[in-house]
This record gives C-alpha cells, structure tokens and sequence, in this order.
C-alpha cells in the first residue's frame, strides 16, 4: 500500500481543520476608568507628581534580623505555600482548556468477528482485523468557543498568579508588624522592669522612713500598691509578649522554632520610605488590583464563549488504516486501507438556555467591573490611611518624647525636693506614675509610627 493512499486523507482533515480562522465573539475589552482622584488630596505636591519606583521588601526593609525573618517566612509560610500550589492548580486547568483547541489523534487496534445465519439455513462467518490512526469529535472553532474559553482559562490562572504576589505582600507586611511589635513590647517590658526596681527601692525607703517616725502608714501603703500595680504591668506585658513571639513564629511556618528572634532596641529599626507617586501607580503596582482585572477579563471573555453558543459548531471525526481478514496480512502489501472522515455540523434550534448562559456571562462580567472599582478604591483608601496620619504620628512621636522628657527631669526634681521635706510623698508618687505614663506612652507612638511605614510598604504595592 502505498503511503500517500494513507495519509491523504488525515492531511486532508488536519488542513482544513487548521485552514479555518476562527473569528472572535468576545467584547472589545476597555479598562474602567479608576473611581479615585487623580491625586491624594491634602499631601505636599512634591508626594503626588511623579511615578513612583517599584518596591521590593529587600529595598524597603534593609534590617538585616528583619530579612531573614522574612526569608524563612517567604520559605515556610503555609498560606504563602497553598497559594503555589493554586498556581499549579489554575495552569493546570489553562492547559486542559487549551488543549481543546488542538485535534485528540488516537491510535486503535480492532477485532471483529461475526455470524450471519440466511434462509437458506446456511451460515456465513467472517473475521476483521483493523488498525488506524484517527481524530474523535473535534471542533472546528469557527466562532471562537474554545478559544474564548481557553482565554478565559488564562486570565484565571493569571489572576490565580497575581493573587499569589499580593499573598506574599501581606505575609511581608505581617512578619514586619509582628517583629515591630514584638521589639516594641520587649521594651515596654524593660521599662517595667526598670520602674519596678526602683519603686521597690523607694517601698524600702519608704518603710524605713516610717520606722523612723518621719512617714505615715499610709505612705508606705502607697508605696505597695505602686510596686504591685507595676508588678501586674509587668506580667501584662510578659504575656504579651509570648504571645507575639507566636504569632511570629505561625507567620514563619518553622514547626521546630529554631530561627532566633534577636531583640534590639527599638530605635534602632530602621525601614525603608518610599514617595507616594500618582495614585494611577496602583493600577500596576498592587497584585490584588492586577488580579481583579484578570477576573474582569476573564469574564469578559466567557461572554464570547456564551455568544458562540448560539451559532452551529462543526465536529470532525476521521479515521485512516489497514484492514484485512489475516492479521499475519495486515502489514503487507496485499493488506487493505480504508478511511472515514465524518464532520457534523450541530445547529441549535431550540436551546433557551443558551440564552440564560450569556444572561449569566454578563452579569458576572458586571459584577467583576464592580469588584474591580471597589478593589481600587480599597487600596487608594489604604494609602490614604497611611500617609494622611503619618505627619500626626511623626508630630505626636516628638511631642512623646519631650514630655518624657519632661516628666523625668520633674521626677529628680522632686525626689530631691522630698529629701528636704519640701514636698510630701504622695507627689513623688504622683511623679512616677506621670514618668511611667510618658515612657510607655512614648514608646508607644514610636511603635505606631514603624507600623505606618510598614504598612505603607503594602498600600503602595510592595512585592
């Protein structure tokens, strides 16, 4: 037999199968206008003129304890590892909807063996032996069904991606909050200490002064109550602290625990700062934007794929081979060849739920624009939070820190004055509790004020 008698045909199939350009039913896509100013009001125009760089946490978090948090977290993280494995999921979904689009050949292998029985009482008894290369139930995407579905599958699987980078933003911003806090309560828990020491002493001296006729009994329960009202901070913030040392440890996924949480200072945290730039910066930089307009996109193209159903779809099945009654034949010269080619076109007539399909494709289409325009203003929301308070915190820190100031030179000022009876004790009191006060208050702000500046790295579209 000779070859071309076989492959005539398929070649015939596969060419014309190819041949015919699918046109596209999918609605020209336009981005929405982004429902947000052009501009953040109220900011110094120097912060909204200019597009502003990329962020990287490696940039914007330079503290060398911080980023090997970081780096263990971005290994070990579960949901930073469950959104990988989404990604699988989502390209492997894209690769089953795109392999639509290309012919399924098949190889097979047939045995038929059959009795026939005529009037005459005789019987007549054959065997078949065939083997052939086919295509099954291909569509021909005339209209651009299978297309429009494959499209749609990949904007899901980028959407799927993006999502993934807005994970690790989060998870970034997380690690940085927690390790922030964490410092940050280490020193409240210093200055707890340090004030519980020396409220002892002055109980001391306070009970010593009593014996010796110069304080009141009330004086020295006074005293008590200030050494246990610290005492009951101090294993506040004890508590606290564990606390945070696990939810960072959760954040960085380690089952064992064994990465160290070095402890520092609280001043000595450095992070990074970063222009504010034009709020149209966002449309790109943050992944939770990108990926709700994936979505939109692949809703939009579930519309084509809903329009196309409404005309006819061309199906194709062939088959090519070698037949012969022998099956030590079938591979000779002498053996036979046959070939099928059967395209069916399938025309709807009465299908009402065609209808109800691209109702439904629109409607989601509708929903994903709004989806869309509430993510966008969720983020410009977000970095407006950030940069409208962080000139507040930035003058409330320094105010903290004078007062602090303040309360502690009052504090000496009156120990010395009790010392020459000039004051009584209730106002040394009343002067440590003010310098407590300031203290914690102070560190408190300045907790606040890295929280901002991490929380800046998120809203602005860190990655």
């Amino acid at each position: 037999m000779k070859s071309s008698r076989i492959k005539g045909p398929l070649a015939a199939v596969i060419a014309l199968a190819f041949a015919i350009s699918s046109c596209s039913l999918v609605p020209e896509y336009f981005r929405p206008a982004a429902p947000v100013p052009e501009a953040y009001p109220g900011l110094p125009a120097n912060e909204s003129v200019a597009e502003a760089p990329p962020l990287t946490w490696q940039s914007y978090f330079p503290d060398a304890d911080l980023q090997k948090l970081i780096q263990v977290g971005l290994a070990h993280n579960r949901d930073l590892k469950t959104a990988v494995l989404r990604m699988d999921e989502a390209k492997a979904t894209y690769g089953i909807q795109k392999a639509d689009r290309l012919p399924t050949i098949q190889g097979n292998l047939a045995y038929d063996r059959s009795r026939t029985v005529f009037s005459s009482s005789q019987a007549f008894e054959a065997e078949l032996f065939r083997v052939g290369v086919g295509i099954s139930d291909y569509e021909v995407d005339i209209f651009g069904r299978v297309k429009s579905l494959s499209q749609a599958a990949l904007e899901q699987y980028l959407a799927v991606a993006e999502n993934r980078q807005a994970i690790q933003a989060t998870l970034v911003t997380e690690i940085a909050t927690q390790y922030v806090n964490l410092l940050s309560i280490h020193a409240q828990l210093k200055l707890a200490q340090q004030t519980l020491d020396d409220r002892k002493q002055t109980l001391q001296r306070t009970q010593r002064r009593f014996e010796a006729g110069l304080d009141q009994i009330l004086d020295v329960k006074a005293a008590q109550i200030q050494v246990e009202q610290v005492q009951a901070q101090y294993a506040q913030w004890q508590r606290q602290l564990e606390t945070t040392r696990n939810a960072l440890y959760l954040l960085l996924g380690e089952p064992s625990q064994r990465t160290a949480l070095t402890i520092k200072p609280l001043e000595t945290l450095r992070l990074g700062t970063t222009p504010a730039g034009l709020p149209s910066t966002l449309l790109t930089r943050r992944a939770d934007i990108r990926a709700a307009e994936h979505q939109l996109k692949a809703a939009n193209a579930n519309i084509g794929a809903a329009r196309a159903a409404f005309y006819p779809r061309l199906q194709l099945t062939t088959n090519i081979g070698l037949v012969n009654s022998d099956f030590s034949k079938l591979f000779t010269q002498t053996g036979s060849n046959y070939w099928a080619f059967s395209p069916q076109l399938v025309i709807p007539i009465f299908n009402y739920g065609n209808k109800a399909n691209l109702n439904l494709a629109e409607a989601r289409q509708h929903i994903e624009v709004a989806n869309y325009e509430k993510t966008i203003q969720t983020a410009f929301k977000e970095v407006m939070d950030v940069l409208s308070t962080r000139t507040a915190i930035a003058e409330e820190s320094a105010s903290r820190t004078r007062l602090s100031d303040l309360e502690s030179s009052r504090l000496q000022l009156v120990k010395r004055k009790l010392d020459q009876g000039l004051v009584t004790y209730l106002e040394l009191l009343d002067s440590q509790r003010s310098v407590l006060d300031a203290q914690a208050q102070a560190l408190q702000i300045q907790q606040l004020a890295l929280q901002n500046q991490v929380s800046l790295y998120k809203a602005l579209g860190g990655n």
